[in-house]
Protein backbone atom coordinates (compact mmCIF):
# COMPACT_ATOMS: atom_id res chain seq x y z
CA UNK A 1 0.00 0.00 0.00
CA UNK A 2 2.97 2.35 -0.13
CA UNK A 3 2.24 5.49 -2.03
CA UNK A 4 -0.82 4.64 -2.09
CA UNK A 5 -2.11 7.95 -0.57
CA UNK A 6 -0.09 9.95 -1.92
CA UNK A 7 -1.19 13.52 -1.46
CA UNK A 8 -3.80 12.75 0.34
CA UNK A 9 -5.39 15.39 3.15
CA UNK A 10 -5.75 13.80 6.46
CA UNK A 11 -6.32 15.28 9.75
CA UNK A 12 -5.49 12.78 12.57
CA UNK A 13 -6.28 14.02 16.39
CA UNK A 14 -5.29 12.64 19.62
CA UNK A 15 -1.53 12.83 17.38
CA UNK A 16 0.75 13.23 19.55
CA UNK A 17 1.75 10.30 21.41
CA UNK A 18 0.94 6.82 21.01
CA UNK A 19 -1.68 5.17 18.54
CA UNK A 20 -2.41 8.50 17.22
CA UNK A 21 1.42 9.26 16.75
CA UNK A 22 1.36 5.71 15.03
CA UNK A 23 -1.39 6.26 12.61
CA UNK A 24 0.01 9.78 11.77
CA UNK A 25 3.31 8.34 10.99
CA UNK A 26 2.23 5.35 8.88
CA UNK A 27 -0.16 7.47 6.77
CA UNK A 28 2.50 9.73 6.23
CA UNK A 29 4.84 7.12 4.75
CA UNK A 30 2.10 5.84 2.30
CA UNK A 31 2.60 9.81 1.14
CA UNK A 32 -0.28 11.29 2.90
CA UNK A 33 -0.20 15.23 4.08
CA UNK A 34 -0.62 15.38 7.83
CA UNK A 35 -2.78 17.65 9.93
CA UNK A 36 -1.38 16.42 13.29
CA UNK A 37 -3.86 17.64 16.23
CA UNK A 38 -3.33 17.49 19.74
CA UNK A 39 -3.29 19.35 23.13
CA UNK A 40 -0.08 18.55 24.45
CA UNK A 41 2.67 20.63 21.96
CA UNK A 42 5.86 19.36 22.97
CA UNK A 43 4.05 15.91 22.11
CA UNK A 44 2.82 17.00 18.84
CA UNK A 45 6.11 18.84 18.04
CA UNK A 46 8.08 15.18 18.66
CA UNK A 47 5.03 13.55 15.87
CA UNK A 48 5.97 16.24 13.48
CA UNK A 49 9.51 15.60 13.49
CA UNK A 50 8.97 12.09 12.99
CA UNK A 51 6.62 12.59 9.86
CA UNK A 52 9.16 14.89 8.41
CA UNK A 53 11.54 12.23 8.82
CA UNK A 54 9.60 9.13 7.30
CA UNK A 55 9.25 11.88 4.93
CA UNK A 56 5.96 12.91 4.81
CA UNK A 57 4.43 16.85 5.29
CA UNK A 58 3.66 18.40 8.89
CA UNK A 59 0.98 20.64 9.99
CA UNK A 60 0.83 20.12 13.91
CA UNK A 61 -2.00 22.17 15.38
CA UNK A 62 -2.96 22.22 18.83
CA UNK A 63 -6.38 21.64 20.11
CA UNK A 64 -8.71 20.33 23.11
CA UNK A 65 -11.55 18.68 21.39
CA UNK A 66 -13.58 18.67 24.46
CA UNK A 67 -13.46 22.54 23.50
CA UNK A 68 -16.54 23.74 20.82
CA UNK A 69 -14.62 26.55 20.11
CA UNK A 70 -11.19 24.87 19.42
CA UNK A 71 -12.66 22.68 17.14
CA UNK A 72 -14.03 24.80 14.78
CA UNK A 73 -10.57 26.95 14.83
CA UNK A 74 -8.60 23.47 14.44
CA UNK A 75 -10.67 21.97 11.50
CA UNK A 76 -10.27 25.48 9.57
CA UNK A 77 -6.67 25.64 10.27
CA UNK A 78 -6.48 22.16 8.95
CA UNK A 79 -8.33 22.47 5.86
CA UNK A 80 -6.51 25.63 5.03
CA UNK A 81 -3.11 24.44 5.48
CA UNK A 82 -3.59 21.51 3.68
CA UNK A 83 -6.23 23.23 1.01
CA UNK A 84 -8.75 20.66 2.00
CA UNK A 85 -9.87 17.87 3.10
CA UNK A 86 -9.86 14.02 2.63
CA UNK A 87 -9.54 11.39 5.35
CA UNK A 88 -10.61 12.56 9.38
CA UNK A 89 -8.94 9.65 12.04
CA UNK A 90 -10.78 11.01 15.47
CA UNK A 91 -8.18 9.04 17.46
CA UNK A 92 -8.44 11.99 20.49
CA UNK A 93 -9.22 9.56 23.46
CA UNK A 94 -8.81 9.65 27.57
CA UNK A 95 -9.89 6.54 30.09
CA UNK A 96 -11.34 6.86 33.24
CA UNK A 97 -11.27 3.88 36.04
CA UNK A 98 -13.33 2.81 38.58
CA UNK A 99 -16.71 1.50 39.81
CA UNK A 100 -19.52 3.40 38.69
CA UNK A 101 -20.78 4.50 42.39
CA UNK A 102 -17.07 6.09 42.60
CA UNK A 103 -17.45 8.35 38.65
CA UNK A 104 -17.61 11.99 39.97
CA UNK A 105 -19.56 14.38 37.52
CA UNK A 106 -16.21 15.94 35.87
CA UNK A 107 -14.62 12.67 34.72
CA UNK A 108 -17.93 11.88 33.09
CA UNK A 109 -17.91 15.65 31.25
CA UNK A 110 -14.23 14.73 30.37
CA UNK A 111 -14.00 10.95 29.75
CA UNK A 112 -17.29 11.80 26.96
CA UNK A 113 -16.34 14.88 26.08
CA UNK A 114 -13.18 13.89 24.23
CA UNK A 115 -14.36 10.26 23.39
CA UNK A 116 -17.59 11.13 22.20
CA UNK A 117 -18.68 14.44 21.75
CA UNK A 118 -15.04 15.68 20.44
CA UNK A 119 -15.89 13.29 17.47
CA UNK A 120 -19.27 14.28 16.87
CA UNK A 121 -18.17 18.01 17.03
CA UNK A 122 -15.11 17.20 14.90
CA UNK A 123 -16.75 15.30 12.35
CA UNK A 124 -19.60 17.85 11.65
CA UNK A 125 -16.84 20.81 11.00
CA UNK A 126 -15.07 18.60 8.69
CA UNK A 127 -18.17 17.08 6.99
CA UNK A 128 -18.61 20.20 4.48
CA UNK A 129 -14.88 19.50 3.36
CA UNK A 130 -14.96 15.62 3.06
CA UNK A 131 -18.18 15.84 1.28
CA UNK A 132 -16.22 17.70 -2.00
CA UNK A 133 -13.13 15.21 -1.53
CA UNK A 134 -13.64 11.97 -4.12
CA UNK A 135 -12.08 9.31 -1.57
CA UNK A 136 -13.52 11.02 1.71
CA UNK A 137 -12.88 8.66 4.72
CA UNK A 138 -13.35 9.06 8.70
CA UNK A 139 -11.98 6.72 10.76
CA UNK A 140 -13.39 6.16 14.02
CA UNK A 141 -10.80 4.92 17.11
CA UNK A 142 -13.03 2.93 19.20
CA UNK A 143 -12.07 -0.23 22.02
CA UNK A 144 -12.73 -3.49 22.10
CA UNK A 145 -14.62 -2.16 25.53
CA UNK A 146 -16.94 -0.60 23.37
CA UNK A 147 -18.24 -3.90 22.63
CA UNK A 148 -17.69 -6.12 25.44
CA UNK A 149 -17.95 -3.41 28.20
CA UNK A 150 -16.15 -3.57 31.43
CA UNK A 151 -17.43 -2.59 35.15
CA UNK A 152 -13.74 -1.41 35.33
CA UNK A 153 -14.21 1.30 33.65
CA UNK A 154 -18.17 1.82 32.73
CA UNK A 155 -17.48 5.70 31.43
CA UNK A 156 -14.81 4.80 28.98
CA UNK A 157 -17.05 2.00 27.73
CA UNK A 158 -19.60 3.85 27.50
CA UNK A 159 -17.94 6.56 25.24
CA UNK A 160 -16.35 4.41 23.40
CA UNK A 161 -20.01 1.93 22.53
CA UNK A 162 -21.33 5.61 21.58
CA UNK A 163 -18.71 5.63 19.27
CA UNK A 164 -19.62 2.94 17.70
CA UNK A 165 -22.63 4.22 17.57
CA UNK A 166 -21.90 7.21 15.96
CA UNK A 167 -19.91 5.04 13.26
CA UNK A 168 -22.65 3.04 11.94
CA UNK A 169 -25.14 6.07 11.54
CA UNK A 170 -22.73 8.51 9.96
CA UNK A 171 -21.83 5.65 7.22
CA UNK A 172 -25.45 5.73 5.92
CA UNK A 173 -25.47 9.35 5.98
CA UNK A 174 -22.71 10.05 4.25
CA UNK A 175 -22.65 6.82 1.90
CA UNK A 176 -24.21 9.43 -0.86
CA UNK A 177 -21.69 11.42 -0.99
CA UNK A 178 -18.97 8.38 -1.26
CA UNK A 179 -17.68 8.75 2.11
CA UNK A 180 -17.03 5.81 3.91
CA UNK A 181 -16.86 5.94 7.48
CA UNK A 182 -15.42 3.13 9.96
CA UNK A 183 -14.50 2.09 13.49
CA UNK A 184 -10.71 0.21 14.45
CA UNK A 185 -11.63 -1.00 18.15
CA UNK A 186 -8.02 -2.07 19.64
CA UNK A 187 -7.40 -4.94 22.71
CA UNK A 188 -4.78 -4.10 25.29
CA UNK A 189 -1.97 -1.70 23.30
CA UNK A 190 1.14 -0.53 25.08
CA UNK A 191 0.54 3.09 25.01
CA UNK A 192 1.01 5.53 27.98
CA UNK A 193 -2.89 5.25 28.81
CA UNK A 194 -1.98 1.46 29.77
CA UNK A 195 1.46 2.35 31.37
CA UNK A 196 0.67 2.18 34.69
CA UNK A 197 -0.99 -1.15 34.80
CA UNK A 198 1.85 -2.40 32.45
CA UNK A 199 4.13 -2.05 35.41
CA UNK A 200 2.46 -4.62 36.78
CA UNK A 201 3.83 -7.59 35.56
CA UNK A 202 1.05 -9.93 37.31
CA UNK A 203 -1.37 -7.47 34.79
CA UNK A 204 1.16 -8.17 31.84
CA UNK A 205 0.24 -11.82 32.33
CA UNK A 206 -2.61 -11.84 33.17
CA UNK A 207 -3.42 -9.82 30.08
CA UNK A 208 -1.23 -12.25 27.54
CA UNK A 209 -2.99 -15.32 29.01
CA UNK A 210 -6.39 -13.97 27.64
CA UNK A 211 -4.88 -13.08 24.39
CA UNK A 212 -4.99 -15.95 21.86
CA UNK A 213 -1.91 -14.37 20.31
CA UNK A 214 0.04 -14.21 23.46
CA UNK A 215 1.13 -10.84 23.02
CA UNK A 216 -0.29 -6.95 24.20
CA UNK A 217 -0.85 -5.16 20.66
CA UNK A 218 1.58 -1.89 20.06
CA UNK A 219 0.22 0.87 18.14
CA UNK A 220 1.39 0.34 15.12
CA UNK A 221 -0.54 -3.10 14.67
CA UNK A 222 -3.63 -0.25 15.13
CA UNK A 223 -2.13 2.07 12.45
CA UNK A 224 -1.51 -0.08 9.60
CA UNK A 225 -5.70 -1.03 9.89
CA UNK A 226 -6.51 2.79 9.65
CA UNK A 227 -4.19 3.20 6.99
CA UNK A 228 -5.98 0.32 5.16
CA UNK A 229 -9.33 2.15 6.04
CA UNK A 230 -7.96 5.26 4.08
CA UNK A 231 -6.57 3.30 1.12
CA UNK A 232 -8.44 2.83 -2.19
CA UNK A 233 -8.66 -0.59 -1.60
CA UNK A 234 -11.27 -0.37 1.48
CA UNK A 235 -13.43 1.91 -0.93
CA UNK A 236 -16.13 -0.50 -0.87
CA UNK A 237 -15.89 -0.86 2.96
CA UNK A 238 -18.58 1.33 5.32
CA UNK A 239 -20.17 0.71 8.43
CA UNK A 240 -17.67 -1.89 10.03
CA UNK A 241 -15.53 -2.31 12.91
CA UNK A 242 -12.32 -3.86 12.95
CA UNK A 243 -11.09 -5.60 16.11
CA UNK A 244 -7.29 -5.58 16.42
CA UNK A 245 -7.32 -7.64 19.74
CA UNK A 246 -5.04 -10.68 18.76
CA UNK A 247 -8.01 -12.95 19.40
CA UNK A 248 -8.79 -11.80 22.90
CA UNK A 249 -12.60 -10.91 22.14
CA UNK A 250 -13.08 -14.03 20.15
CA UNK A 251 -11.68 -15.94 22.81
CA UNK A 252 -14.33 -14.26 25.45
CA UNK A 253 -17.43 -15.41 23.10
Amino acid sequence: MSGDLEGVRCLVTGAGSGIGRAIAVRLARSGARLAAADVQAETLAETARLIREAGGEAHPLVADIADPALVESLVASAVEVLTGLDVLVNNAGVSSAGFIESVTDDEIARVFGVNLVGPMRVTRACAPHLKKSDRGRIINVSSVEGIRGSGLVPVYSSSKAGLIGLTRSNAIEFARYGVTVNAVCPGPIRTDMLKPLLADEKFQEKCRRGIPLRRLGVPEDVAGAVAFFASLEASFITGNLLVIDGGMTVKAL
